[in-house]
């Protein structure tokens, strides 16, 4: 990680650094990166995922009949031209 490096992510991030901040920054984005290579290190081959698989636990997307335009605003304290009327905020 140079100091260039770690310019750009100030700039991406919006953030003005001192040169005492962004040496902090490089250190400690420097110990992030070498935890991340320890990690690879790690033979997780037989290791199970301790995660659900997402996409099993869903319902099929399957298309439904909706609201009718009655249902959809039986509720709703104000109605004007088939939408629903709020208070205006600003």
């Amino acid at each position: 990680m140079t100091q260039i490096d770690i310019e750009k992510l100030a700039k991406l991030s919006r953030l003005t650094l001192s040169e005492a901040e962004a040496a902090q920054a490089k250190d400690r984005l420097q110990g992030l990166l070498k935890l991340m290579e320890n990690l690879k290190e790690l033979d997780l081959k037989n290791v199970e995922p301790m995660v659900a698989d997402a996409a099993s636990s869903l319902r099929n997307d399957v298309p439904e009949q909706g609201f009718s335009y009655q249902q959809a605003f039986m509720n709703a304290p104000h109605e004007e031209n088939h939408h629903f009327a709020i208070p205006k905020v600003i």
